[in-house]
């Protein structure tokens, strides 16, 4: 919906906005947001640090999954000598242990697409900003964000490097 309004109030402004301007003093560009976000030194390491967090997480998830497969394997192979009670009390330890690995597995999930969701958005909206200082301060009548609004764009109106420079500038 932002989207498609962003185009209507765009197209609204170039068409009917500017009829006063003449053609040379439009300045149109874009940005790639996503690549800035992925190339950009803070996206990189935002994106390292939920690598590493998802990596241990990884192996805490693979331990507990062994633990229980070893409840499992324990189960099976000496359940038939088992107490009935003693039986009864490890099956019911494995279906709890697997209860907790599933909702353990889905909060990690969660909390996880969350840091991600938080942490993009943080940077997406600090280069949004810059973005837009950089169409105040360098005469831009507009500034699109490349993807599912541009269709076409030349690569000569792509301010996409530069604004992943001056915003590595900016956080250093």
């Amino acid at each position: 919906m932002r989207k498609i309004l962003a185009v209507i109030i765009s197209a609204g402004f170039i068409f009917f906005g500017v009829s006063d301007l003449r053609a040379e003093s439009l300045r149109i560009g874009y940005v790639d947001l996503q690549r800035a976000l992925n190339q950009s030194d803070t996206g990189k390491t935002a994106l390292e640090k939920l690598k590493k967090d998802i990596e241990k997480e990884n192996v805490i998830l693979k331990e507990r999954e062994e633990e229980i497969k070893k409840l499992e394997e324990e189960l099976s192979k000496q359940g038939f000598m088992m107490k009935e009670s003693e039986r009864e009390r490890k099956t019911e330890e494995y279906r709890r242990r697997g209860r907790d690995f599933d909702r353990y597995k889905e909060d990690t999930r969660r909390d996880i697409m969350i840091k991600e969701r938080e942490m993009t958005a943080k940077i997406v909206s600090e280069l949004i900003k810059l973005a837009q200082k950089m169409g105040q301060e360098e005469g831009f009548t507009v500034i699109l964000e490349k993807g599912e609004i541009v269709l076409f764009a030349s690569d000569n109106i792509d301010l996409t490097d530069k604004l992943i420079k001056r915003y590595d500038e900016q956080k250093k």
